[in-house]
């Protein structure tokens, strides 16, 4: 490998021939090597500490049932790559977003501040949510009513229903189990909770 590379990357695009393509202009400036290409993000090895960069389709990972995209991936850069419009909620995950008619130029100047936005604010879902939202959300994933939430709070059912779409807007969940999963994931709750 050439010595001047500084930065790996791991690409997770379902099409071969986009993906071929993006490597290709990547691998064009000395300072970037795409050094595996994978079709699914399930493939992916999240103990490698040697990749800097995840370029990604956003479109192989379930929304609906999202895992936090940080927590899977570690701290790395993570650059969404597009083929259309994504929602706010779902682009805003990401360092920057490579879409797929940029030029060889752009995508590298979107690699650089990408690298730069990781390095001056790593993103994490679970940092935009309250005190209050954080608790509402665990005892959600432990399967309590709006009822039994608003009473171990001393809340409304009113505010409990109005935090629980508060936090499904911020984290783009909309189901109980996904809600759940991201709970268990983010270490709000143990899976001992469940036994």
């Amino acid at each position: 490998m050439n010595k001047d590379v500084k930065y790996k990357i791991v690409l997770i695009e379902p099409s071969e021939i986009v993906a071929t393509g993006i490597a290709e202009l990547i691998n064009r400036n000395p300072e970037f090597k795409v050094v595996q290409t994978l079709s699914n993000p399930t493939y992916y090895n999240a103990n490698n500490n040697d990749i800097d960069i995840i370029i990604i389709n956003p479109a192989v990972i379930d929304y609906n049932e999202r895992l936090d995209i940080r927590s899977y991936f570690g701290n790395k850069a993570i650059v969404a790559l597009t083929h259309g419009i994504y929602e706010e909620n779902v682009i805003r995950q990401y360092d920057d977003c490579i879409g797929i008619y940029d030029n060889a130029a752009r995508i590298i100047q979107k690699l650089k501040n990408a690298l730069e936005e990781n390095m001056q604010t790593p993103k994490s879902d679970i940092n935009e949510l309250s005190t209050r939202e954080r608790d509402i959300l665990t005892a959600v994933a432990k399967g309590k009513t709006n009822k039994e939430i608003a009473d171990e709070f001393n809340i409304s059912v009113y505010t409990v229903i109005s935090h629980r779409r508060n936090i499904s807007q911020k984290l783009g969940i909309n189901s109980i189990p996904g809600l759940t999963v991201y709970a268990i994931m983010n270490k709000l709750v143990d899976m001992s909770d469940f036994e």
